[in-house]
């Protein structure tokens, strides 16, 4: 009976390395130090993005953005960081100071398309609640964004947020 399940557990790993060994090839590209560098600034990008969000910060929230970004979400589009700090703006200025709102992003996948542009897409949550809780998740989605580098700095150059 032990002889039975030593040769089942070997042939399931068999078949488990085997299933999963094509996949490290599919989107794998050679990590030099260069393209990581990038990588890492684009997921701190990404974080900003959500920080300066629930913290209300108005010109943190302009500065993750291209000055001539596109942001589209649940039916409305905002065209430059014009738009983009009147929408934050309003946001940061809602009546409703005592709930707190938390993104929480999850999931990302970032794919370069070149030295200065990359694709990402990522999960998000948001929970709302009073300081203290309780907290509820009030909105879900993903994020699918274009990502340009522009004076050595990554910005968000679209992004929609799909209903």
């Amino acid at each position: 009976m032990r002889s039975l399940f030593k040769i089942t557990c070997s042939i399931m790993l068999a078949i488990i390395v085997t299933a999963f060994y094509p996949l490290q090839s599919i989107g794998a590209e050679d990590m030099t130090d260069s393209r990581a560098k990038d990588y890492a600034a684009i997921q701190t990008l990404i974080v900003k993005y959500a920080h300066v969000y629930d913290s209300r910060n108005v010109e943190g929230y302009v500065s993750v953005f291209a000055d001539d970004a596109v942001f589209s979400f649940t039916g409305a589009t905002l065209n430059g960081r014009k738009e983009i700090r009147e929408f934050i703006t309003r946001v940061a200025n809602s009546p409703e100071p005592a709930l707190k709102s938390y993104h929480s992003i999850s999931n990302t996948l970032i794919e370069f398309d070149s030295d200065t542009q990359a694709r990402h897409r990522s999960y998000w949550q948001i929970v709302t609640g009073p300081s203290g809780g309780p907290f509820n998740v009030t909105n879900m989605g993903y994020y699918d964004d274009v990502i340009v580098k522009k004076n050595g700095q990554w910005l968000i150059q679209t992004r929609n947020i799909p209903n």
